[in-house]
C-alpha cells in the first residue's frame, strides 16, 4: 500500500531550463515522509537520515503538480527504509529510497524502533 501526498513546484525550485533543481527532490522526499508517518500513521519517533539514493527517470517541470508515492521496503531494528515515486504527467520520474534510523531524544543515540511503530507501518510494507 502506498501513503500519496501533492507537491506543488514552486518557480524558485527550478533551473535555467524549466527544470525542478536536483537539489529539491530529498527535500520533497522528506516532506512526504513526514507526511506519511504524521498523518497516515500518528508516528512522531525522531529519526535521522542514514542512507539516501535517488534515481531521476524523466524530467519534472514548474507548473504542475508532483505525485509522492511513498510505501515502506524494509523494517529492522532500529532503522526503516522508505521507498518513494514522484509522478509528473502520470509518468514516473524519480525513484528514491531514504533509510532513517530511530533516535532516543535523550541521548541522541540510537534506539530501537518500538512495536506500536512497526505495526502501523506494516500494512505500508512492500515487498
Amino acid at each position: 500500500m502506498f501513503h500519496t501526498t501533492i507537491i506543488k513546484p514552486r518557480f524558485s525550485e527550478t533551473d535555467k531550463l524549466g527544470h525542478i533543481s536536483n537539489t529539491v527532490f530529498p527535500v520533497w522526499m522528506a516532506e512526504s515522509r513526514s507526511d506519511f508517518c504524521r498523518s497516515a500513521l500518528q508516528i512522531t519517533q525522531p529519526w535521522v537520515v542514514a542512507n539516501i539514493s535517488i534515481d531521476f527517470k524523466n524530467e519534472v517541470l514548474h507548473g504542475d503538480d508532483v505525485v509522492v508515492k511513498t510505501c515502506v521496503e524494509r523494517i529492522g531494528g532500529k532503522s526503516v527504509t522508505f521507498y518513494q515515486e514522484m509522478f509528473q504527467y502520470e509518468k514516473r520520474c524519480v525513484v528514491g529510497r531514504t533509510t532513517v534510523v530511530c533516535i532516543d531524544k535523550a541521548t541522541k543515540q540510537s534506539c530501537s524502533l518500538n512495536n506500536s511503530d512497526k505495526e502501523k507501518l506494516q500494512p505500508y510494507l512492500v515487498m
